[in-house]
């Protein structure tokens, strides 16, 4: 996710930089701004930005202005060392509401929120699988596009997102669901464990009898067998 910050106080922004870089790593802080002007003449050039964190007192004034000048499309969470503002930000659709000092695991919360809405957002009708997926594990969330993962292995009840680029994310998401999120054209349930990209395929070979074995790039070590059983579907799948 892309985001910004207005805020204008210097050691309140590092902090905040700090902990996002902490929680949720992916989420790309682009600028940050100390004045509503600023802000505002970003913005008109950059309708891309999918999460605000805004002071509500700064420097030229108070942040709701932004809502009266412009119209914001991303998620908008607030931060603020007062408590009375919280009804006018909910009312201006803020997807939470932080008190300074501002505690990891609330922004933990305000992220994945604004991942999530994120994700709601980037479905259609006429497509109801995912485009990206949110995981969150232990204090760390990540927001992961669908077409970077190359394939997903579990073990011991952990499953371990594989991208084309070779990271590695832990979640606790079981492969049945990831089975009903992900587009049955591009991602194959290979057995218990593995559930596979189609771009993720190195090399196929024949292994005792009907079975195959498979070859995934990045390499893992983990050895993966198309059964006897699946191999007709396999095969069914890379031929559509």
């Amino acid at each position: 996710m892309k985001a910004i910050i207005l805020e204008d106080e210097q050691l309140a922004t590092n902090r905040l930089l700090r902990l996002i870089r902490e929680v949720a790593p992916d989420v790309n802080v682009v600028a940050n701004f100390e004045s509503i002007k600023d802000t505002i003449e970003y913005l008109d050039d950059n309708d891309d930005i999918d999460l605000l964190f805004l002071d509500i007192h700064v420097a030229d004034g108070n942040s709701f202005e932004l809502f009266e000048l412009k119209q914001i499309k991303g998620n908008v969470v607030f931060t603020t060392a007062y408590n009375k503002y919280a009804i006018e930000a909910f009312r201006k659709n803020a997807t939470d509401y932080l008190l300074k000092p501002i505690r990891k695991e609330h922004l933990v919360d305000a992220i994945e929120k604004a991942a999530a809405t994120s994700i709601d957002h980037s479905k259609n009708e006429e497509n109801k699988y995912r485009n990206r997926i949110l995981i969150k594990f232990m204090s760390k969330i990540h927001s992961l596009k669908t077409a970077d993962i190359a394939y997903i292995f579990s073990k011991n009840k952990i499953s371990y997102f594989y991208t084309k680029s070779g990271d590695r994310y832990p979640s606790d998401i079981k492969l049945l669901e990831l089975e009903e999120m992900l587009d049955p054209s591009l991602f194959f349930r290979a057995n218990r464990q593995f559930l596979i990209h189609i771009d993720a395929l190195d090399k196929i070979v024949r292994h005792q009898g009907s079975r195959l074995r498979i070859t995934l790039k990045p390499i893992i070590d983990e050895e993966l067998v198309i059964s006897t059983d699946k191999t007709p579907f396999f095969k069914e799948w890379l031929e559509q």
